[in-house]
């Protein structure tokens, strides 16, 4: 059956019902003056309700000729409600029939109610979104989504927001790092723990943040360390009690999942505790420091989101995941407002990969092509411990102490068969490669900050310093037959690399801050960096007579270590008015590296100097436009790994040596980001664009190997080295349109585009490679009662040159049709489905693909409506597909590998709600809350939980 074939099944079932069930062609018109002067009101509140059960059937803001419309109501008795600041509520009955589906209510007058405007409780209709100074607030009952959904499954739905299939998020364009959960951060820097974990119904507001460094926040200064994060603030029921989701299923294949996430939150107290167990490549959370495979969607506790797992850029998941987990998190604030958090989390994961790849270097005018198969099992154990108390050590002192632990353990085994084909000559070799290495990390933020009598002076000292050691063996074992003018010849490596590296970093920043009048503000500020690494490799060859690995291999033996320090000054100048605020700095920065070769006993040493400037300008045109432009510019020091001249020969394909003599590089960036909004009509655009330029950037010098007496004959020899005319340009937007009034239905419309330009150099030719994508999608999402659907389309597409070889030149296509669609039935069963069609276009006969992924589940409440069993299925058509196409600086790669495929699962879940010592049940949760949360109208709830 083709995609559209299945697609038209799936959408014409859902949306015929839908139409049966719902015959909601009605709608209201009218307009809103003021009785005094006739006047009309521009944006008073209008909402409908029903007679029958005072539920909220539509909701709106009149436009500035005071006219006002609402649709898709059913046949029935209604009561219009205006509500506007400084006037009286006005009132008006009317029905609706199916002879007469549009009735007029005509002129509505509102009289002035003579109270004073300060101890006016105003509760207007919801705004579903609220622009701050750096914060994008959207309101989460405007977000209807379905039961026993999560965080992540709100965040689908929110304009200008994208959540990948490895669950990372980007929002306006920038990635976030962070999620905070009522101003705390939640399981530390792991955005996937709070979004992929807690329950959707808890939330009150989701706010998008562009987050300043905790120093600049004190100042009032921006010193261009922004991060975008999240901050999720709760509802006030649930602020006080136990809630949470959990459930366990088990299925074909001997598939399972196990989640568990319970919450205990008391006024500022939070405790989470959070598990999961399964083998259907569900990760709920992210490396965060050190863990996880990286990989991994789905939804947790059940989700109300998709079933199947995968990884960003629309491609599945690579290989099949087996996760265990298990975390706890904590934070409260004390009476003398003193904060703390801290939180622990344990993950065990084993990936089990197949794959293979066609990878074509171009070297100049020659062309060499690596065809490879690989199998490989990777095990991994993370340990993370994260800490923070912030307190006051006087009345105009406080500090803010913030310890971070990591341990990880990887296991991997690794074999694979290639043909590598170069020149005259072909290489058949194979490999098994099997490493054992452990990663213990520290880190630590210091930040002490003083305030003086003089509103805006003020004196911080920031002390950042991070711990890192690495310890390996690698056992590399293969075998290269050569077939070339001369011959065959036969070549085997057999070695243990035994490396180990330990780096520890300090930056201490120190600012100052005077003001030189109510909107001006001076800062000065000093940086010290420095910067120690060490890292050594020695590797033994297999001893056929003593059976062990004692022969040193001097030629991949080194020791080697890099001292860096940096130091710099620097003012900058803020200014910050109604509209607007601006900053311009300046810093002068000084830095001083030795490379020590302590096996070669060669020193080399060198010093930098750079100007590194910053600028921003916010302006704000009113609350529902804005615009921000910020620059700034900033030196980059190479890696240990880059640096030391040592070749590393367990790639079968590159031999990497490292180039003491890297420069670091800087880098030009510009950002500018623009927002939108019409209240009154659910209108949403966002723009933005990233442009940067980089001098001295670490490009690559790769040059192949054709000594016929070399053991590493045909592989490509790679060594860093810094070049000029790089430039990255990333741009997007994105477009929401209503197309049924009240948020119920919206058009989002995303375009977006990247360009790089890269300079590298492959056999001594120099290589300019012009990177080109451009991407649009178009979204159709519901904000309905019974029916969730998300429908739409996304294409890309992909251009890539190379100078130095024209005939590589490539170009090729992505196209994604999707749906995802369920309907609430009566008797609380809900049936759903999504569709996914996926055509991949100028890859290669291999490696072009089209292919229909199809998920769907039956699922039925209990318990009242506090329990859910749930019957799915994952790819039912069985086609699910993994392939993808890279290029970069001189490949191209095309690369298949295992995905999950078919297999069904039951399942229960069952949500935890006890509020105040009192069980509730979801369809408790919601009741007297209209659209309007905490300030809509009353009354008219959605009846479940998370709806």
């Amino acid at each position: 059956m083709t995609f559209t074939k299945n697609l038209l099944l799936v959408a014409l079932f859902f949306i015929s019902f839908s139409s049966y069930a719902q015959n909601k062609n009605g709608s209201v018109t009218g307009k809103v003056v003021n009785s005094k002067d006739k006047s009309p009101i521009d944006y008073a509140s209008v909402a409908v309700k029903s007679l029958k059960d005072s539920s909220v059937a539509g909701v709106t803001n009149t436009v500035a000729n005071g006219t006002f419309e609402i649709r898709g109501l059913a046949p029935g008795s209604y009561r219009l409600t205006i509500a506007y600041l400084g006037l009286g509520n006005a009132n008006k009955e009317f029905t609706i029939t199916a002879a007469a589906p549009a009735v007029n209510v005509g002129t509505v007058s509102m009289e002035n109610t003579g109270l004073n405007l300060n101890t006016v409780e105003i509760k207007g209709v919801v705004t579903p979104v609220v622009v701050k100074k750096d914060t994008l607030e959207f309101n989460a009952s405007a977000f209807k989504v379905r039961e026993n959904a999560v965080v992540e499954d709100v965040l689908k739905k929110l304009p200008g927001v994208d959540v990948a299939k490895d669950g990372s998020i980007k929002a306006q364009g920038e990635t976030i790092t962070r999620v905070r959960v009522d101003g705390k951060d939640f399981f530390g820097n792991d955005p996937l723990l709070a979004t992929k974990n807690l329950p959707a119904d808890m939330i009150d507001k989701i706010q998008v943040i562009d987050l300043m460094s905790e120093q600049s926040q004190f100042t009032g200064v921006d010193d261009g360390n922004r991060e975008k994060i999240i901050n999720i603030t709760t509802k006030k029921d649930k602020k006080n009690g136990y809630f949470g989701n959990s459930s366990a299923g088990y299925g074909s294949d001997d598939r399972y999942d196990v989640n568990m996430n319970v919450n205990k939150f008391n006024g500022d107290q939070q405790v989470s505790v959070i598990g999961q167990f399964n083998n259907v490549n569900k990760q709920n959370f992210g490396a965060g420091g050190g863990g996880g495979n990286g990989g991994g969607g789905g939804g947790g506790g059940g989700g109300g989101g998709r079933f199947n797992g995968g990884a960003g850029n629309g491609a599945p998941q690579q290989g099949i995941t087996t996760t265990n987990a298990f975390g706890v998190n904590f934070a409260d604030v004390y009476t003398d407002q003193t904060k703390i958090t801290a939180s622990y989390f344990f993950n065990k994961t084993s990936l089990f990969n197949e794959q293979t790849s066609f990878r074509q270097n171009l070297l100049g005018d020659a062309r060499t092509t690596f065809d490879e198969n690989l199998n490989s099992t990777t095990d991994r154990l993370n340990h993370r411990f994260n800490f923070m108390i912030d307190t006051k050590i006087d009345s105009s002192t406080t500090i803010r102490v913030e310890p971070n632990i990591s341990y990880t353990e990887t296991d991997l085994s690794r074999s694979s068969n290639y043909i590598n084909n170069y020149i005259d000559n072909q290489t058949i070799g194979t490999q098994k490669f099997n490493t054992n290495s452990s990663s213990p990390t520290i880190t630590n933020n210091i930040l002490i900050r003083k305030k003086f009598l003089r509103r805006g002076r003020t004196l911080s000292l920031n002390i950042n310093t991070n711990i890192n050691d690495s310890d390996s063996e690698n056992y590399n074992n293969i075998v290269n037959n050569t077939t070339g003018i001369a011959g065959t010849t036969l070549d085997v490596t057999d070695q243990l690399n035994d490396q180990g590296s330990h780096s520890i970093s300090n930056t201490s920043r120190l600012v100052y801050t005077e003001p030189l009048s109510k909107t001006l503000n001076l800062e000065l500020n000093y940086q010290n960096l420095y910067s120690f690494s060490n890292s050594e490799r020695y590797t033994y060859n297999f001893n056929p007579v003593t059976s062990q690995y004692d022969i040193p291999d001097l030629t991949y033996t080194n020791s080697y270590e890099n001292t860096t320090l940096t130091n710099a000054i620097g003012a900058s100048i803020n200014k910050n008015a109604k509209k607007y605020n601006w900053n311009i700095g300046l810093g002068v920065q000084n830095t001083d590296r030795k490379n020590d070769n302590l096996t070669t006993d060669v020193l080399l040493k060198q010093n930098f100097y750079n100007i590194v400037p910053t600028a921003q300008l916010r302006y704000t045109f009113s609350n529902s436009k804005r615009l921000m432009i910020r620059y700034r510019g900033n030196t980059q020091q190479p890696s240990i790994s880059q640096i030391q001249p040592i070749p590393d020969n367990s790639n079968t394909q590159t031999i990497p040596i490292g180039n003491p003599n890297l420069k670091p590089s800087f880098t030009n960036n510009l950002t500018v980001f623009y927002n939108n909004f019409n209240f009154a009509k659910f209108r949403s655009l966002f723009i933005f664009a990233n442009l940067s330029q980089t001098f001295n950037a670490f490009g690559n010098n790769s040059t192949l190997i054709d000594d016929p007496n070399s053991e590493n004959l045909g592989k490509l020899a790679v060594t860093p080295i810094n070049v000029d005319g790089v430039y990255q340009a990333n741009l997007g937007s994105s477009l929401g349109l209503p197309i049924i009034t009240g948020n119920k239905l919206n058009l989002n419309i995303d375009l977006g585009g990247s360009y790089a330009r890269g300079v590298n150099m492959t056999n001594s030719i120099e290589n300019i490679t012009n990177d080109l994508s451009i991407n649009n999608k178009y979204r159709l999402v519901s904000s309905l009662d019974k029916l969730d659907l998300t429908a739409g389309i996304g294409g890309s597409i992909n251009r890539a040159t190379y100078s130095a070889q024209p005939s590589a030149n490539t170009t090729y296509y992505t196209l994604n049709p999707t749906i995802d669609v369920s309907y609430m039935f009566p008797g609380e069963i809900r049936l759903a489905a999504d569709v996914d069609y996926y055509q991949n276009t100028g890859r290669g006969a291999e490696y072009d693909t089209h292919y229909t992924l199809m998920n769907g589940y039956i699922s039925k409440q209990f318990f009242k409506n506090r329990g859910t069993f749930k019957l799915a299925v994952n790819d039912l058509l069985n086609q699910n597909q993994g392939v993808t196409r890279t290029s970069n600086d001189n490949t191209i790669t095309d690369l298949r590998y295992n995905v999950l495929k078919r297999y069904y699962m039951f399942s229960f879940t069952y949500s935890l709600n006890r509020m105040g010592g009192k069980n509730m049940a979801p369809m408790q949760q919601q009741r007297g809350r209209g659209p309007g949360g905490q300030g809509g109208f009353g009354g008219g709830g959605r009846g479940r939980g998370g709806m």
